[in-house]
């Protein structure tokens, strides 16, 4: 069981691992479309060719001009400190589940795939509304629910600290996105609310704790080799 600051570590250093930091250009293009340095330093005579013992020889040759790629003494290095160190969290991704992965790319990585956003809102419905079997649920009341679905992975989105541009919502801005009033949302839908949010919370640490299995796996196995 993780505690809360344990999971803000792993936040963080997921975050870390899939932040952008493409700030120039890539290897090949810096290499493409570096300054070409000339140096004519040692300046050489004409290039003549003289017999010598029967054989062809060059005595002396024009001056040459000697191109250098790159325009730093020190040049530099191909992939960043930073990206190089988080280069095992990247890779325990690919142990995930699918729907793990999405909700981990989407909320700290902030990739905004559709198909990512389609995986987690169907992963949250389908472990929330397993809890609905055998209550007396109308069909009205559930399709309701169901469009609180993507709120509430929004939401808890923005509690962790890593999406820019989503927020949190109060009950009167979800009673009127839901079509109903303040207290018909507080009396028949906030419990569901809760309880979406609570799948969300639940995804969020089962793929954190993956992560952090899959790479402590991984870094085992690179280490043993």
């Amino acid at each position: 069981m993780m505690n809360q600051q344990y999971i803000e570590y792993l936040r963080g250093c997921v975050s870390t691992a899939l932040a952008d930091r493409r700030s120039g250009k890539g290897q090949l293009d810096a290499l493409n479309g570096s300054a070409m340095t000339r140096t004519t330093a040692h300046p050489r005579k004409r290039l003549r060719i003289v017999q010598l013992e029967g054989r062809n020889v060059c005595a002396a040759t024009d001056a040459m001009h000697c191109t250098e790629t790159r325009s730093r003494r020190k040049p530099m290095p191909p992939i960043d400190p930073i990206t190089y160190g988080t280069a095992s969290w990247r890779r325990a991704l690919g142990h995930l589940e699918p729907h793990q992965e999405a909700w981990i790319r989407y909320c700290y990585g902030y990739d905004l795939n559709y198909d990512y956003q389609v995986m987690i809102c169907q992963n949250v419905w389908n472990e929330y509304r397993a809890t609905l079997t055998g209550k007396r649920t109308t069909e009205k009341a559930r399709r309701r629910i169901e469009s609180l679905v993507w709120l509430a992975v929004q939401s808890y989105a923005a509690t962790c600290g890593f999406v820019e541009v989503l927020r949190k919502y109060n009950d009167s801005e979800l009673a009127e996105l839901s079509g109903v009033s303040k207290s018909t949302w507080s009396e028949n839908y906030r419990h569901h609310w809760l309880g979406l949010i609570a799948c969300v919370a639940s995804l969020d640490s089962s793929a954190l704790l993956t992560v952090k299995t899959m790479r402590s796996e991984s870094r085992s196995v690179h280490l043993a080799t």
